[in-house]
């Protein structure tokens, strides 16, 4: 790892508290880092390191991303994902043994337990024998959880209570990742004096994201846009106007003398989205205008990377024009950017401007939902089953599955509940639903109030300063 590197600093903070906290206290069982939600990936790294070869610290880490679904089924889902991952570890395991580092672990007693044994039991007696079976010895074996999905917090506290009363052997330690303020995964640590530990290592990770984006060449146009880009978060997060207006000046003189017309209409793209913190400044559309046109210019001229920007203006448009209630325009933005995302095979953007033109003409202009529902449809049918699942296209297959079902379209509502079925299971319209209400405060545009309208009627028309 470079050392000179702002992340890799943060890094070595973290392994700095875990050799100061951790490393050497025997009776620990469990190890709770208390984290901010940004620091996730930073967390995420760290893991990955110390479970690799180029791991700093002197336990052996194994990461685990099981999903956690219930407290009765967690050890057995990581059981068999211990297994997957050691069947598929052929090229490491002849590596250490090259290195005279032979793991001399038999997974047979593993692959299939009785079920007299409780599956908690099984866990722990697999750590141990690994363990146990691990070179080098007296060694510390740390299983880190980060479980991609958690379905309920207090049952996975409950789980690692229960592991805790088990006894987890010696030698070895489970570690998971709480949020501070939060105390998901609190536990008692009364009935187990000394096994317990939770602490939070403090962090500069914003600072380090911006030293590495904006180490270089000053003037490098790229590395002049990414110091722009911090200067005008802050202002924004300090709501101050005038100093976010200054760097996004500055933003557009220096990608325009670049040359690089993607580089300048992402600028303005930039610029114009921090202004929607701001969304009764009259710069805003105006920024829009010239995005989108740069944009063009940028395609006709052979730069690819134009298009998904163009893509992205007409998205802003949209939703500039939802934001100032002007309904039938922004109905219309958004058809323009289905169509050129269609075009280029860009289903996911394209099912998501489908559905903010449906979702605006079933509350605004309901003459249009129907028509508007069945072309959304058909635009998601060539997707794959990965691209529905992390898509709003099943809202959209759920609305057209309801208005089928009210015309009685008997081949349509099977097509549709086939498809959506082998997606999502046989109750799918129960769990898009869940998503539905999960997602829908972050899908729809908030509007100004008609005070809020006429001020900036006012402004924007307000006589310029001499």
């Amino acid at each position: 790892m470079n050392e000179h590197n702002p992340i890799a600093l943060e890094i070595n903070k973290i392994q700095a508290h875990w050799r100061k906290a951790v490393s050497g206290n025997d009776p620990l069982r469990l190890v709770r880092l208390m984290i901010l939600p940004e620091e996730a990936r930073l967390y995420e790294g760290f893991f990955k390191l110390e479970s690799s070869p180029h791991g700093q610290l002197e336990e052996i880490f194994v990461t685990h991303l099981t999903p956690f679904e219930g407290e009765d089924t967690f050890s057995a889902a990581i059981i068999r994902d211990w297994l997957a991952t050691y069947d598929n570890s052929a090229t490491l395991l002849q590596e250490m043994e090259a290195k005279n580092s032979k793991l001399m672990w038999d997974p047979a007693p593993f692959r299939q337990l009785p079920a007299a044994v409780p599956q908690d039991k099984q866990l722990l007696q697999l750590l141990q024998s690994f363990r146990e079976a691990l070179p080098h010895q007296p060694a510390t074996l740390v299983l880190a959880l980060l479980p991609w999905q958690v379905s309920d917090t207090r049952s996975f506290a409950g789980w690692l209570t229960r592991l805790l009363k088990l006894g987890i052997p010696a030698g070895v330690r489970i570690t998971v990742v709480d949020h501070v303020g939060k105390d998901y995964l609190l536990i008692n640590d009364r009935p187990f004096p000394g096994q317990i530990i939770s602490f939070h290592v403090p962090l500069q990770l914003a600072d380090a994201i911006q030293r590495l984006a904006t180490s270089g060449n000053p003037n490098d146009p790229e590395i002049a846009y990414r110091k722009c880009l911090f200067e005008m978060g802050n202002a924004a997060k300090d709501k101050d106007i005038k100093r976010l207006h200054y760097w996004g000046e500055r933003m557009l003189e220096v990608t325009q003398r670049s040359g690089n017309k993607g580089l300048f209409a992402t600028a303005h793209l930039t610029y114009a989205g921090m202004l929607f913190n701001f969304k009764r400044d009259p710069q805003l559309p105006l920024l829009l205008e010239k995005a989108t046109r740069i944009a063009k210019q940028g395609i006709q001229m052979g730069d690819n990377a134009c298009i998904s920007l163009l893509i992205q203006a007409y998205g802003y448009q949209g939703a500039y024009a939802q934001v100032r209630r002007n309904y039938g325009p922004a109905i219309e933005w958004f058809l323009q950017q289905a169509a050129l995302a269609e075009q280029h095979q860009y289903l996911s953007q394209a099912v998501m401007s489908w559905y903010q033109a449906v979702e605006l003409s079933r509350r605004k202009d309901s003459s249009r939902y129907r028509t508007l529902l069945e072309q959304a449809y058909k635009c998601g049918i060539p997707m794959t089953d990965d691209e529905i699942s992390s898509s709003v296209y099943s809202f959209l297959a759920a609305d057209y599955y309801d208005y089928a079902y009210t015309n009685k379209q008997t081949a349509l509502i099977k097509e549709i509940d086939e498809r959506m079925s082998r997606v999502f299971g046989r109750e799918w319209k129960v769990e898009v639903d869940k998503l539905k209400k999960s997602k829908m405060k972050s899908l729809m545009q908030p509007q100004l109030s008609e005070e809020e309208e006429e001020e900036a009627e006012e402004t924007a028309n307000a006589p310029a300063e001499k």
